[in-house]
């Protein structure tokens, strides 16, 4: 994990892990990190620990929707859309009614606008950048809308994916994620809902067999819980 806050990296030395400070960098390297710590923010330490749980499990709910989203949308509209309710289906077909291509290219077009703002918001200066970005998304969604090119139901669908998308704190895991959404698309696209349960065992299977410097990626305990716990059974 790549950090630049000095609380952190006190935070997981205390914890029994590793900062690599790599000269002329503003940056270190904590390791091992597994999954769980990308989804912590510094300030869950400083609320009630009831609190805390609550906006973890809130950054969960987001990767899930900023993953699956977009891939159900696709699988819903174009293979399975009798698993809807039949008032949400009318819905997105009345939605879709002028749209003349597939949901799949519906879904690639507005990400992929939405990630050439992102990438702008980073790179314009900050003066700016978030003016620029907004200002463009508002233009965009309106234009496409008004023009029949996207339905408003994908607008809507592509403003929860960019927001729960920055939910997740730390920004590594970020781009991850915003890569892995379009591996579940192009699975929607060839099988539909089975290949997003596909995908989802494959993901969970993938994540299981991965080691970070001997820790189990996915274990969910910090290492001091771990530590203590071998200190009290020795």
């Amino acid at each position: 994990m790549l950090t630049e806050r000095p609380d952190r990296t006190v935070m997981n030395i205390s914890q029994g892990k590793i900062a690599v400070l790599v000269d002329s960098t503003g940056y270190a390297i904590l390791l091992p990190a597994i999954f769980n710590d990308f989804f912590t923010a510094m300030d869950d330490k400083i609320q009630l620990p009831p609190i805390g749980w609550f906006l973890k499990g809130v950054r969960y709910i987001a990767l899930f929707v900023t993953v699956l989203m977009p891939s159900f949308y696709v699988a819903f509209t174009s293979y399975n859309p009798e698993i809807l309710k039949l008032q949400i289906t009318l819905l997105v077909a009345g939605s879709r009614a002028t749209v003349p291509y597939p949901s799949f290219f519906e879904v690639l077009f507005m990400l992929l606008a939405m990630e050439f703002l992102t990438e702008a918001s980073v790179r314009l200066p900050k003066a700016i950048g978030q003016t620029a970005t907004t200002v463009g998304g508002l233009i965009l969604g309106t234009a496409a809308t008004e023009a029949g090119l996207v339905s408003n139901v994908m607008i809507i669908l592509v403003a929860a994916v960019a927001i729960t998308n920055f939910v997740i704190p730390i920004n590594m895991m970020s781009s991850g994620i915003r890569v892995t959404k379009y591996l579940f698309i192009v699975l929607s696209i060839l099988f539909g809902l089975v290949g997003i349960v596909l995908g989802m065992i494959a993901m969970i299977l993938y994540l299981t067999s991965l080691r970070s410097f001997g820790q189990p990626y996915l274990r969910m305990f910090s290492m001091d819980w771990k530590r203590k716990g071998d200190q009290q059974s020795g």
